[in-house]
């Protein structure tokens, strides 16, 4: 069959059409594909790295409360005696020495335990009000009800609080001297700004009441005895807790 000039030309198009549709499925499409996966990637990257750099603009923040964090914890820690005082008894004697030399008592006996670890208690005022039971039958209002949990807040706001763990020694220690200087032995410790805690205090040869002491200085003298060397054991808790590291603030 011959094909005259317009059945040629429209076979050309079709053949043309067909060229070009074949081009589109087996070229074109998978290429936009291929383009409409790489926007949603470079879409999904680009909200990464927005991410990211929100999270590096955080970064000087972040720091500035780390090292508030840091000085705030060792502000707290400098008020515990240093570990390295009282890690062995040996040690804590040593670091206790000074108070006995300081007030001129004479040390006859002592006794240190071990460091060890134990909670730390709170120690707070508890108010307790008299009746108390018959006070809130009488609380119509509810102003007294009021009044109390004010009273009691501070108490009952630490008594909640978690005990935290210390490292504590106990420092068991007889000294004898003049009574002003025992005093002033357990003034000093009292004083000192680290955290030891006179836990008791037993006295020997000692009247606390002046009037009743010179009677009795009095007396001794009178019956020819000797004037009695006062003496007092004191038990001393001593605390202490492990620096935190200073954190490394700057990128490797």
């Amino acid at each position: 069959m011959k094909l005259n000039y317009r059945d040629k030309i429209i076979l050309g198009a079709l053949l043309a059409f067909v060229i070009l549709l074949a081009g589109f499925f087996l070229l074109i499409k998978p290429k936009y594909t291929d383009i409409k996966d790489n926007k949603a990637t470079l879409e999904k990257v680009e909200k990464e790295k927005q991410e990211v750099d929100d999270k590096i603009k955080e970064i000087p923040g972040l720091k500035k409360d780390i090292k508030e964090t840091y000085d705030a914890t060792t502000k707290l820690t400098d008020d515990f005696v240093e570990y390295n005082s009282i890690y062995n008894p040996r040690k804590i004697d040593q670091y206790m020495q000074h108070f006995a030399e300081e007030n001129e008592v004479k040390i006859l006996s002592l006794q240190v335990k071990d460091p060890t670890t134990s909670n730390l208690d709170y120690y707070y005022f508890k108010p307790t009000f008299v009746g108390e039971d018959m006070l809130k039958k009488s609380d119509i209002n509810g102003d007294r009800k009021a009044a109390m949990d004010e009273d009691k807040a501070e108490s009952e706001a630490l008594k909640a609080r978690t005990k935290e763990s210390v490292i504590t020694t106990t420092y068991t220690i007889n000294v004898e001297g003049e009574k002003e200087n025992i005093w002033n032995y357990l003034k000093a410790l009292e004083d000192q700004d680290e955290t030891m805690i006179i836990d008791q205090v037993t006295l020997k040869n000692i009247i606390i009441d002046e009037d009743a002491a010179k009677e009795q200085e009095e007396k001794d003298a009178a019956d020819g005895k000797e004037k009695s060397v006062p003496q007092a054991q004191i038990q001393i808790a001593v605390y202490s807790v492990y620096d935190l590291a200073e954190p490394n603030l700057e990128a490797k």
